[in-house]
């Protein structure tokens, strides 16, 4: 039984912080076995600001440690108040969040407007996305934040209410300094705003403040599993039903053999058919939700003859869609249809039939392919193999992640067929975090990565390879993907960037439509990656380790098994599921 020590609330009332404890004060009994590839120290960190801390080593665990405002239901599209009370708009000019009056973090000091304004005050300097659409954020009183819409949209709320709230206790100064430069005037290019970017990602805390029910410090941290240890003072610490969090490390390669063998609660990891048979074959429950993303070929725009837009569309008629979704995940993954940069189920939401049927699907079709090519001077060699308008081989390396067993068939399929086609590709496996640090450089021709985004708006499916890993959303000197956002179409200038935004901008859908109608129509025909597979998780739950998951048909599992707003994230939290008999 872990309880709270009476040292801790001493030393707390001597630094002028009274602790607030939750009535509950010993942990839960049982361990929550998960599994990610967390980062070791020292690249691992207690930063949740910056690459390798809690946000991006923890997975899905991190929102276990750090609570969004609110968590997206997807079957019905509402959200559920988690560090927020309540939320509307004020007309088009504001969104207002009222933060509940009973959150505290871990060291017993109440979660206030102070934490949230400092939470955006950082974010701005690191170029959030939210900022798209919001402008000042305000104070309002000690629970209340007023976020102005400098671009009103329902993606602001959505942006807003999903984000996890940081405390100032430990990021204050990092805070204060970053209103204090945009207060000054200073812009995103200038070097005052380069530089505190810098500090704030190099920032190494010695402990986490969590407002989730676990909590770790980096002694936790192992070469084989991270713990997360049970923490009384969230609002999650009366309902969770584990007492502790053991992440077991490893990519899918690793985390394979302990899935077999019950050693994991729930992974996941993109398992290869092969693994999914063996899971179900070992007892344990797949759990198949929407992902919203899936493969895609990414393309280095910088690099000839893949920059040019024919090439692109003879690739995606040359590969097999449907073969390379089978290899992908199996049962979890279909090839996609519309090839419109976002997923298929949406696209179907919000194109019109006739729309649709504007859509080149790129249907399997290596001869129209080869015409394609033939008709912008590309030609064949003695051996059957292509050479661009220029006499030089179709040839190139294409990298992908050595540990991602799904991205990794998929990859290796796509070469296989491209180079029946008659490329010449040689694939390589690349540690997957040097694949992305190399992908964000612009050290590469072809690789796979991912289309979309687990999001319902397509502003966001848009932005998923086209922010995330392209020179718009990265850092200065990066060039990601390198596709040009400025360009002329069908005759029309476009600022791509300003469609995606448009394609969000406002409270009616019916006014976004035809954005999104036209920012699908130019994807579907740049192709700036070519989208392969749709997956769905094949996510293994051991239920000798958990029970109280709900049925196959509970609209929960729609939510899918991404790091935000997890289907086991919610069923944990929430007390639903439970310790089973080898917990």
């Amino acid at each position: 039984m872990r309880r709270i020590s009476l040292l801790i609330v001493l030393a707390l009332m001597l630094t002028g912080i009274t602790p607030v404890l939750g009535q509950q004060q010993s942990a839960p009994v049982g361990t929550f076995y998960g599994a990610w590839p967390y980062f070791l120290p020292p690249d691992g960190h207690l930063n949740s600001y910056s690459t390798g801390g809690p946000h991006s080593s923890l997975g899905l665990y991190y929102r276990w440690v750090e609570l969004p405002l609110a968590y997206y239901l997807a079957a019905d599209g509402s959200y559920e108040g988690w560090l927020a009370e309540s939320w509307d708009f004020e007309g088009e000019e504001a969104f207002v969040v009222r933060l509940r009056q009973d959150a505290i973090w871990s060291n017993g000091s109440p979660i206030t407007a102070d934490d949230l304004v400092g939470t955006y005050a950082i974010g701005r300097i690191l170029k959030w996305s939210d900022f798209n659409y919001v402008g000042e954020v305000e104070k309002v009183d000690d629970y209340t934040v007023r976020f102005t819409l400098a671009n009103p949209s329902l993606l602001a709320r959505h942006l807003i209410l999903r984000t996890t709230v940081r405390s100032m206790e430990t990021y204050g100064e990092l805070a204060q300094k970053s209103q204090e430069l945009y207060e000054s005037g200073a812009t995103d290019t200038d070097q005052a705003w380069l530089d505190l970017q810098a500090e704030i990602r190099e920032f190494r805390p010695e402990s986490i403040i969590a407002s989730g029910p676990f909590i770790y410090t980096l002694d936790d941290v192992g070469d084989s599993f991270l713990t997360l240890h049970w923490q009384p003072n969230s609002i999650f610490s009366e309902s969770v039903q584990f007492g502790e969090v053991r992440i077991w490390y490893g990519e899918t390669e690793a985390v394979t053999p302990l899935v077999l063998d019950g050693r994991v609660t729930y992974a996941t990891h993109g398992f290869p058919p092969a693994t999914d048979q063996a899971m179900q074959n070992a007892g344990l429950r797949i759990i198949r939700g929407p992902y919203l993303y899936g493969a895609a070929v990414y393309v280095n725009h910088d690099k000839y003859p893949f920059n040019r837009k024919e090439v692109r569309q003879a690739m995606a008629m040359a590969i097999d869609r449907e073969e390379n979704a089978f290899l992908t995940k199996g049962l979890s993954a279909t090839p996609v249809r519309y090839m419109a940069g976002m997923a298929d189920s949406l696209v179907e939401m919000w194109l019109s039939e006739e729309d649709r049927a504007q859509l080149n699907t790129y249907d399997y079709d290596p001869a129209a392919a080869e015409e394609l090519l033939l008709s912008i001077g590309f030609t064949r060699d003695a051996n059957g193999k292509w050479l661009d308008d220029n006499g030089d081989p179709v040839a190139a390396e294409y990298i992908f992640q050595a540990e991602w067993a799904d991205y990794g068939a998929a990859a290796q399929n796509a070469v296989e067929q491209l180079n029946d086609f008659g490329f010449s590709l040689t694939s390589r496996a690349v540690q997957w975090q040097q694949l992305d640090e190399d992908l964000k450089a612009g050290n590469y021709t072809l690789t796979v990565r991912s289309w979309g985004a687990a999001s319902p708006f397509p502003t966001d499916q848009f932005n998923g390879p086209l922010r995330s890993w392209n020179y718009t959303g990265l850092p200065e000197g990066q060039t990601g993907l390198n596709f040009p956002m400025e360009f002329e179409w069908n005759g029309e200038q476009i600022n791509y960037s300003d469609l995606i935004a448009q394609a969000g901008a406002g409270l009616d859908r019916e006014a976004q439509r035809p954005f999104v109608t036209k920012a699908a129509l130019i994807f579907n025909d740049l192709l700036p990656v070519i989208p392969l597979s749709e997956a769905l998780t094949n996510n293994p739950l051991n239920e000798n380790l958990a029970v109280g998951a709900p049925p196959d048909d509970d609209p929960i599992w729609l939510n899918g098994g991404g790091t935000v707003d997890n289907y086991i994230t919610y069923l944990t939290l929430k007390g639903t599921l439970r310790p089973g008999p080898g917990a």
